[in-house]
């Protein structure tokens, strides 16, 4: 597992490692990215709404 970025959050930090598609094709990684991107758009869109 490999660190490949470090991005500092308020007063923390997110860590991306290698190791969530380093056995995926580009299929599967292009799937979990568009999850992960709905996720966050409903969340955002929940906060709007009040």
């Amino acid at each position: 597992m490999a660190l490949i970025k470090t991005i500092k959050y308020g007063a923390g930090e997110i860590r991306i490692h290698d190791d969530y598609s380093k056995d995926k094709t580009v299929e599967e990684t292009q799937r979990i990215v568009d999850e992960v991107s709905r996720l966050v758009m409903d969340f955002y869109k929940r906060e709007a709404a009040g």
